[in-house]
């Protein structure tokens, strides 16, 4: 239906109830062929409808067996989601196992591939090696001397002290 028929819309509803259409409508069918089209099926589902309507009146019955046949449908229709959800828990587990075991290789693969350049390598054994200027300072000759002063309260000579019981 195009825009323009848009306002054909409730008189076409009404045509195919009642059978009859106003004289505006039957000018328009003749130059549309889409609401004709629409109104034709319009009128096929009010036949229908009308086909069932004695049947529904009437208080027809389903067939015999038909209540043992919807009660056996579903409790197969049960079974058969029980049995496809235990399907997809176990395809899910199976999935999360295998994505923990390429995520955990991957990891220890990292960690054994990655390893220090060369280069780097050797400037952190120079860094290792390398010594602040104070500790220069404190190589020096005179560094022997002051280990060998006396403290204070010592003395200079080193003349061991005898006791009384040995003179």
């Amino acid at each position: 239906m195009k825009n323009n028929c848009r306002k054909w819309k409730n008189e076409l509803l009404e045509a195919a109830l009642t059978g009859a259409t106003a004289g505006g409508l039957e000018e328009h069918l003749l130059t549309c062929a889409g609401c004709a089209e629409e109104l034709a099926e319009l009128r096929a589902k009010r036949e229908r409808l009308n086909a069932l309507l004695p049947l529904v009146a009437l208080g027809a019955e389903p067939a015999a067996g038909f209540g043992a046949r919807v009660m056996a449908a579903a409790e197969s229709a049960e079974e058969t989601r029980r049995g496809r959800a235990w399907r997809v828990w176990g395809w899910s587990g199976a999935i999360a196992v295998m994505a923990t075991t390429i995520v955990v290789g991957l990891a220890l693969q990292w960690r054994t591939v990655s390893t220090v350049p060369e280069s780097e390598l050797a400037g952190a054994k120079k860094l290792a090696k390398w010594r602040a200027p104070s500790d220069v300072l404190l190589e020096t000759p005179g560094r022997e001397i002051l280990w060998k002063t006396p403290k204070l309260g010592e003395s200079y000579l080193h003349v061991s002290e005898k006791s009384n019981e040995e003179e």
